[in-house]
């Protein structure tokens, strides 16, 4: 099988035709082939219908896609993490639909297809707004009632904690799985002072890519991805840094998250963010993954099959694999 990034794919012609539509339009079908192969979204083992539409919220657009097997067994939201997008995200969406769920994603604002300045944000609440938006589009889509899941990565899993604090859902919320999810990032006791610096001297700096997974096919995708930018806002972190203020003085909550986080991440501050959710979560469980990185949803065979096998351990719902 093809590695991810081996076929043909337009960029800025998919970004277009999701900026042409009206608000809440679907994206033609054959608009989206050379993006399924290029990032391999195709699952052609598994029936299931893809579907990308444009949804509108705090003066940008979003392109929101959904997976959907043909009974779902549930729904889950699933949110990326800074620079990412949806179509670097196979092994995720791949797991829930051998589980039967449908899935609702979408690139956040500044990412992938979506508009807005590229990776960055006067506030970490617009992502709020923009997931807040998705949710109730994607409710009203599928027609699912009860309680939905709730994935994410990185920054994706800040948001859906800070969506979740900020508008927790009247029908519930059902398992909320985070990887790596940010709170503060790594060496930011040493890294503040250098950005104390930076807010007032420069706008951004070059992105510097590392290696987050222990994947080279991963790796060899990040240097050719048209979807990813390829600049640190300075803006961005002063959001980030906004935010984090805020959610480390939260009260104790009755959520339960998931977390799973790699012992070798050097984007976040591993030791820290699992304190505060300990902390801010007693119900919370805990998995440290030895040698894992950053970016675990496109980890190693070896440890994609040690997170699933936990995550279906310690949810409540049935494990449905063809």
């Amino acid at each position: 099988m093809p590695a991810r990034g081996a076929a043909d794919f337009d960029a800025a012609r998919l970004r277009d035709v999701v900026a042409a539509l009206a608000d809440g339009a679907r994206a033609p079908a054959a608009a989206l082939e050379n993006y399924r192969a290029f990032y391999r979204l195709s699952f052609a083992d598994m029936p299931h219908e893809h579907e990308m539409y444009r949804v509108d919220v705090v003066g940008e657009h979003l392109a929101v896609q959904f997976f959907l097997p043909p009974e779902p067994a549930g729904c889950v939201l699933f949110c990326h993490g800074y620079y990412d997008h949806v179509g670097l995200f196979r092994y995720v969406i791949r797991y829930l639909l051998q589980r039967g769920f449908a899935v609702a994603t979408f690139d956040q604002i500044g990412h992938g297809l979506s508009s807005g300045a590229p990776a960055t944000i006067e506030s970490f609440d617009r992502y709020v707004a923009a997931t807040r938006r998705v949710h109730a589009f994607a409710k009203e889509r599928l027609g699912a009632n009860g309680p939905w899941h709730f994935f994410g990565q990185s920054m994706g899993g800040a948001i859906v904690m800070e969506y979740l604090q900020q508008h927790p859902p009247a029908e519930g919320v059902g398992e909320i799985v985070l990887f790596a999810p940010l709170v503060r990032p790594y060496a930011w006791w040493l890294n503040r002072f250098v950005f104390g610096i930076a807010k007032y001297t420069i706008e951004s700096r070059v992105r510097t890519l590392t290696d987050n997974a222990e994947n080279a096919e991963f790796h060899a995708l990040q240097k050719i991805d048209p979807l990813q930018a390829r600049t640190l806002p300075v803006a961005w972190v002063q959001a980030m840094v906004d935010w984090f203020k805020r959610f480390e003085a939260y009260p104790v909550s009755a959520l339960a998250p998931k977390v799973l986080q790699g012992d070798a991440d050097r984007t976040v501050d591993a030791r820290h963010n699992l304190k505060i959710y300990r902390r801010r979560y007693p119900h919370s469980l805990h998995l440290v993954i030895p040698g894992g990185r950053h970016h675990l949803g496109n980890e190693s065979p070896a440890i994609r099959e040690a997170m699933w096998r936990w995550v279906d351990e310690t949810c409540s719902f049935a494990p449905r694999v063809p």
